[in-house]
């Protein structure tokens, strides 16, 4: 038989042994389909649902971060009753899935690290149910974490009360710091966030009412009787801590320390026993308001020692040391306003002098009743960037014009300069001053914004004396912060300008304390 014929029989002989099996395997085939269909959409139901969770517990997540942000006392249960209102409220319209994610099923944690980083993580489940295949319950579990960077934030402003700034610029500069405290701070203070307040003219005035044993405490030996005025204490004066002295009576307290190149003005170390005390020598119409002039007759006390030609001497309450003193570290508005209200015109201008206390007022060494009085404060220096506190300077600054004070006022009587000579000027002396005393701000972990004030160009450095002497210390002071120049002639002019200037460094010191989505 061909073969061809003999195939096609040997086909209808199979079909026909197999005719009763046609449908049964027709229904498996079905059946398969219908059940890998159900299970594509049990799956995607609950990538749907899991989804979902996913976004609700980053929603909880950063809800609770930011509420811990701005209450550190946030209990465990205040923490687990937001994450669970939170993650409910964020799943959307799907009333099942709202019923199988209980409330015991959200979970809150929190955990700080070595580096004082907090994480907090919540966690969520719910019981993903197979509608169509009518399979076993599966738990499915997601969970966010956010990070806390709660920092500590201390804030020097240093604001200038010199004779560059008129009656006009003043009520500029209290409306300004103003402003710019209630930013910084906020009006719901978390008890996270403090500022110092450095006013400045020639020095800064550390004058307090509530520590009347300051001047004593603080003087080196021998500073409250300098020699150069002993004719003065031989007609009665006990000394510079009396209370007649001109500068006692008009609440003015004027002092320094280490102002010789290398020793950054000791702003570093502790204070007690370690300072000298100003006092103006002058004619009776130099001194400033708040106190009359004193006289008697001797030597002149600007040689810095106890003989020479005798004549009529003065001592005037010193227009050099402004009228409103430094404010140590505060969160009290109130506090601040006031002090604000007391700026006032003064006279010469130290950038230096004002940069040293406002370290000063951020360094630990000046924690306590030996130094600005609070316990607490201020904080750790956090030298290495990886502790939980920032320290910052915001300094403020008329730089127009070609004169500013380069510490001849202020240094050690009868004294040259330290580094002064017949070939270096005062000028390169200043110099070197900045850059040293900005290195020492580096060094300790502390940042700068500084904001001047002059027409022209705000990235045109280099045309004034400023740039020249402070400018190349101050680029390193402003490394990690920011230097900004307003075009105005003065601080008056510039409000608008500066104001907008002051937010933007309010906004970078806000981020120093974020919360961000880790996971």
């Amino acid at each position: 038989m061909p073969v061809l014929p003999r195939f096609a029989n040997r086909l209808r002989h199979f079909a026909r042994q197999q005719q009763g099996a046609v449908a049964p395997f027709a229904i498996l085939v079905l059946g398969g389909a219908l059940m890998a269909t159900a299970y594509v959409i049990d799956q995607s139901r609950a990538l749907e649902n899991t989804a979902q969770l996913k976004r609700a517990t980053d929603a909880a997540a950063m809800a609770v971060g930011n509420q811990r942000l701005l209450d550190d006392r946030l209990s465990q249960q205040q923490m687990q009753q937001l994450a669970t209102s939170m993650v409910r409220t964020n799943l959307g319209t799907d009333l099942a899935l709202r019923e199988r994610v209980a409330a015991n099923y959200i979970k809150v944690t929190q955990q700080r690290d070595g580096e004082g980083v907090i994480r907090i993580s919540v966690a969520a489940a719910y019981d993903a149910e197979s509608a169509l295949l009518q399979a076993d319950t599966q738990r499915m579990e997601v969970s966010s974490s956010v990070e806390v960077v709660n920092r500590p934030v201390e804030v020097a402003i240093v604001v200038p009360n010199t004779n560059s700034e008129n009656d006009r610029d003043i009520a500029a500069l209290r409306r300004m710091v103003r402003e710019f405290a209630e930013q910084v701070i906020g009006t719901r203070a978390d008890g996270r966030t403090w500022i110092a307040l450095v006013p400045y003219s020639q020095s800064v005035n550390i004058y307090s009412a509530e520590d009347s044993g300051r001047l004593r405490r603080w003087a080196a030996p021998g500073a409250l009787t300098p020699v150069e005025l002993r004719s003065l204490f031989r007609t009665g004066y006990s000394g510079l801590a009396d209370g007649r002295i001109p500068d006692r009576r008009a609440n003015l307290l004027c002092m320094y320390r280490g102002l010789g190149l290398g020793q950054n003005y000791y702003w570093d170390q502790a204070p007690s026993g370690q300072f000298k005390i100003h006092y103006r020598h002058d004619l009776p119409e130099n001194g400033s308001p708040g106190a009359p002039p004193i006289s008697w007759t001797g030597p002149n006390p600007d040689f810095g020692q106890a003989s020479g030609v005798n004549d009529t001497r003065w001592m005037v309450a010193d227009k050099g040391c402004p009228g409103a003193a430094l404010l140590p570290l505060t969160r009290d508005l109130t506090r601040i306003e006031r002090r604000i209200d007391e700026f006032s015109t003064r006279f010469n201008t130290n950038y230096a002098i004002a940069m040293g206390w406002a370290a000063a007022s951020l360094s630990p060494q000046m924690r306590g009743s030996a130094g600005w009085g609070d316990a607490r404060l201020p904080l750790d220096f956090n030298a290495d960037r990886q502790g939980d506190n920032t320290k910052i300077i915001v300094m403020l600054a008329n730089t127009s014009g070609n004169w500013f004070d380069t510490d001849s006022y202020n240094a050690e009587v009868g004294q040259a300069l330290d580094g002064q000579s017949s070939t270096v000027s005062a000028n390169d002396v200043a110099g070197q001053r900045f850059i040293r005393l900005c290195n020492s701000f580096l060094a300790r972990g502390l940042k700068f914004h500084f904001l001047g004030v002059r027409p022209g160009d705000p990235q045109d450095f280099g045309r004034m004396l400023f740039d020249k002497v402070a400018g190349p210390g101050m680029r390193l002071c402003t490394r990690d912060g920011s230097m900004t120049f307003a075009n105005a002639e003065n601080f008056g002019d510039g409000e608008a300008q500066i104001r907008s200037l002051l937010r933007e460094i309010a906004n970078r010191i806000r981020h120093e304390r974020f919360v961000r989505l880790i996971d």
